[in-house]
């Protein structure tokens, strides 16, 4: 296996576990070696860590001591609004799960309250799917997606929330698209644009340039191929590295290139990849509630990058502990919402060798 880009060659063992010495290869962590090494296990062999911090590296690996670091303390003053208000810009006809998945995950995750903008007719829906989370119905187009004349509304909404995750399930409606396009380029607050949100962006990536803050922006690989035009989503996967940090750099974004290691880049060329995750979230409402989660560590006052980071390593960590306990076919993504806790307490409790 090439260490540097994961290609396989010639031929390479099915592997249970991996053992590399020092620290870890970036091809152990790209497709395809993925598919060979297993389990990987990092051992120290002397190298002294002055000759590392002198390297100029621009990839690096998220950790669950990293993470630990960037988890807020509770103090015992805390109320609600200590922790910041989600806002929630999701949900259409049929599609109220996602809205849901994401508002009750900014929860799981920590933020002291979520409420979820929505199109009237659905509303009483997703009210009964959300006890903690709050609705608030918006107008409409006739097919039940939120409406151009919704706009002020939501400009409003947006102003009074600390943080925000748009596009769960809002669908590619014409005049919804247009209502998004208007709204991204408007928002002063952080924001983590997914799904229609980003289709929205397709061929109008210059309007993230407007944000206020610094945007999060959650593509799988088709979605990622639709914002930056004629690749195709194999291309994406086979460059998912250079791919997310060139977005990263010319867009002045966060990108989190969801997949098989997921990949966080930022504006300043610097990438992470995420080692927790598995095969068996490769399934419905799983991006919802990585929106939620990094819309919900916003909310807390995290920066953008460092959110990206904790939320993507949170996700894939509470889907392994899933995966654990009901197989990889079996997993869900409110399963992945159950296990949110643990993923914290884990990560909480990991002690530095």
């Amino acid at each position: 296996i090439q260490t540097d880009t994961g290609a396989i060659l010639g031929t390479a063992i099915q592997a249970k576990f991996t053992i590399t010495f020092g620290y870890p290869k970036l091809g152990l962590f790209l497709d395809p070696a993925i598919d060979h090494v297993g389990e990987i296990h990092q051992v120290a062999i002397g190298i002294p860590d002055k000759y590392i911090e002198d390297m100029p590296i621009s990839t690096t690996l998220i950790t669950a001591d990293e993470i630990k670091r960037i988890l807020p303390d509770r103090k015992p003053s805390s109320h609600k609004g200590t922790y910041g208000h989600t806002g929630i810009i999701a949900g259409s006809l049929g599609k109220t799960g996602a809205a849901a998945l994401a508002a009750l995950a900014a929860l799981r995750v920590g933020t002291g309250l979520a409420t979820i903008a929505t199109p009237q007719s659905v509303n009483a829906s997703l009210e009964s799917k959300t006890l903690e989370a709050m609705t608030l119905p918006m107008p409409e187009t006739s097919e039940k997606t939120l409406s151009l004349s919704a706009l002020p509304l939501l400009q409003t909404f947006a102003q009074t929330h600390q943080a925000l995750g748009l596009g769960p399930g809002l669908t590619t409606h014409p005049e919804t698209m247009e209502m998004l396009q208007a709204l991204i380029s408007k928002i002063q607050r952080p924001c983590v644009i997914d799904a229609d949100a980003l289709n929205a962006l397709a061929g109008k990536t210059d309007i993230l340039r407007n944000c206020h803050s610094t945007p999060v922006l959650t593509p799988h690989p088709g979605e990622m191929a639709r914002l930056i035009g004629n690749v195709s989503a194999q291309h994406i996967n086979t460059h998912r590295l250079t791919v997310a940090q060139e977005f990263a750099q010319q867009h002045a974004c966060i990108l989190v290139l969801k997949g098989a290691r997921t990949i966080v880049a930022e504006p300043d060329g610097q990438a992470a990849i995420c080692p927790t995750g598995n095969p068996g979230m490769a399934t419905a409402g799983m991006g919802d509630v990585l929106t939620g989660m990094i819309a919900g560590l916003l909310a807390q006052g995290i920066p953008p990058g460092l959110a990206a980071k904790a939320g993507v390593f949170l996700h894939g960590l509470a889907g392994d502990l899933g995966m654990h306990e009901l197989g990889q076919a079996s997993l869900m993504a409110s399963d992945v919402l159950d296990f949110i806790p643990q993923a914290i307490l884990t990560t909480q409790q990991e002690t530095s060798e």
